[in-house]
């Protein structure tokens, strides 16, 4: 097995969240959870002295420093709360809160060929992540946290075992604290590893926003932890092809377990 880990070397956990304008990922730096009925929001990357505003109200100012926080009720229904300094403006998941209306993410397509088509439709809304500035990615409808890939570790291949030892290196990492600051790293079921498959693009289905996807090589199967229980399950796990969406099931393959295949891990939803 490749670990990779020496490629991870030196990501800072900075917890920031997605920027949705032209400057970079973790421009304003936030973070939200909820307890008790309350939003508490902080952040250190925001314009100095800028006014800081969450969901279009202005709650609080920057430091010189450009640290804020602030506790508000107002909870967006979605879980995601827009939150602005007045020249960045980024979406931010609440952590602990629970967005029962939102059901399936949608699938990414947004060009319609027929009245009633999936993009037509769009049902379960439109695909939102973050980018968390510390080699993670966090999906806003499902609140998964997913391994930001690199140039460096992209294409590195790893047995269905490999793929679990993989997961279990990352949570040793630093004393025990972790990749960017967690220990419950794993690898993906085949329902979660599906989810981020965007049916908008190809080569390959997913958004730019998790970094390189299909590297060097021919094909863009990733491991999920789900073994096959068509054939031998003990042999066989299933994955998920990012080149095209191309398999079996919307992007699902079933591989021997000794097959050498990508990873990439997650955490959350547990």
């Amino acid at each position: 097995m490749r670990s990779g880990l020496t490629n991870l070397t030196g990501i800072l956990a900075t917890g920031v969240m997605l920027l949705a304008g032209a400057a970079p990922a973790y421009a304003i730096g936030a973070r939200a959870t909820l307890s008790a009925g309350v939003v508490t929001v902080s952040g250190s990357k925001a314009m100095r002295s800028a006014p800081i505003s969450w969901e279009g109200i202005v709650l609080t100012t920057a430091g010189k420093g450009g640290s804020f926080a602030f506790t508000t009720m107002v909870l967006p229904v979605d879980c995601i709360g827009t939150l602005s300094d007045g020249t960045s403006s980024i979406e931010v998941r609440v952590e602990g809160c629970s967005d029962v209306t939102s059901g399936l993410p949608g699938t990414g397509q947004t060009t319609s060929y027929a009245t009633g088509d999936d993009a037509d439709v769009r049902a379960g809304g439109a695909l939102s992540y973050t980018d968390n500035g510390d080699g993670t990615v966090t999906d806003n409808r499902t609140g998964l946290t997913w391994e930001k890939k690199t140039d460096a570790n992209v294409n590195n291949v790893y047995s269905w075992q490999g793929g679990l030892d993989y997961a279990a290196e990352l949570n040793a990492m630093n004393n025990g604290a972790g990749f960017a600051g967690y220990n419950d790293w794993r690898l993906p079921n085949v329902r979660e590893l599906l989810s981020i498959v965007d049916y908008g693009r190809t080569k390959p289905s997913i958004d730019p926003i998790f970094g390189p996807t299909m590297g060097i090589l021919n094909f863009v199967d990733y491991w999920s932890s789900t073994s096959w229980a068509g054939y031998q399950p003990q042999f066989n796990a299933w994955s998920v092809n990012f080149a095209d969406s191309y398999g079996n099931l919307s992007g699902m393959m079933p591989f021997g377990k000794s097959s050498a295949l990508r990873v990439r891990v997650v955490r959350g939803g547990l």
